[in-house]
């Protein structure tokens, strides 16, 4: 997995693809927006259809009591900077004891994702074009259309982004110090199940600290980030007409190209 992250070296450091895909469906309306307004929607996992995406748990029941130990000391210190070595220690003793960490555990997983969900912001893109499974479940059985992204140029508007990988068992995030906070928030994010693997994922993401509104989730384009646009085979003559117009009107004179001329059939 390569994670993009605009704080960490630049764009011409980083190998990514040069185009991104997006597949949509002409009939709704949120998805036109893509088109008319120039948008792309950054979406809070809360609404994904996969129920565990972004919402992989950190496993501190899995901790023995050593290991518990060793965490609370440390986040002791995090939080409490101003106590003594015994403080800290007397204090981590008690709530590892008590057991405080496994009693408040899905208290605290469901405020955790509850809080992290107003802040995360995701794009689902691919780097693929011809993809006979998402033609037909994103863009309305081919009757839809598939933006193509100039990537770099993408990029300057949204968050970090990397490949999503998949597996048949979802891989196990464990608190600090026993996994670093970066490599925790990237299994988080880039992270699905096997079944999933079809689309063959993309994805960009944004953080707000202080929470997203609707609005903030929409992020507008300037035209040049659009490379692209490919029409499903399915796409009936009125449709084509509406989004050639709406194309032309809102992001300009750019190729617009039809699927059956760019995906070869087996």
């Amino acid at each position: 997995m390569h994670i993009i992250n605009k704080s960490v070296g630049t764009l011409k450091d980083i190998e990514f693809p040069k185009i991104l895909y997006k597949y949509r469906d002409w009939h709704n309306k949120n998805n036109k927006r893509f088109i008319t307004n120039r948008e792309v929607f950054m979406a809070s996992p809360s609404s994904f259809e996969d129920k565990i995406d972004c919402k992989l748990p950190v496993r501190y029941d899995l901790l023995t009591e050593k290991e518990a130990l060793v965490f609370a000391m440390n986040l002791s210190k995090r939080v409490n900077p101003s106590f003594n070595r015994q403080r800290h220690r007397r204090d981590s003793i008690k709530w590892v004891k008590e057991k405080t960490y496994i009693k408040n555990y899905e208290e605290y997983t469901a405020f955790y994702f509850e809080e992290y969900d107003k802040r995360l912001g995701v794009l689902s893109l691919t780097e693929h074009n011809c993809l006979d499974k998402m033609w037909e479940k994103y863009a309305n059985k081919h009757q839809g259309f598939c933006i193509g992204y100039n990537s770099e140029k993408l990029f300057d508007y949204l968050g970090g982004g990397g490949i999503v990988e998949y597996y048949e068992k979802m891989p196990i995030i464990l608190p600090q110090p026993f996994m670093n906070i970066d490599t925790a928030r990237a299994l988080q994010v880039y992270q699905k199940e096997k079944k999933w693997e079809f689309e063959k994922e993309y994805r960009t993401q944004k953080f707000w600290i202080n929470g997203a509104t609707i609005a903030d989730r929409q992020i507008k384009l300037p035209a040049d980030v659009f490379h692209h646009i490919i029409l499903g085979n399915r796409m009936n003559t009125e449709d084509e007409n509406e989004i050639r117009n709406e194309i032309l009107q809102n992001i300009g004179n750019i190729p617009i190209l039809k699927e059956d001329d760019i995906c070869v059939k087996t």
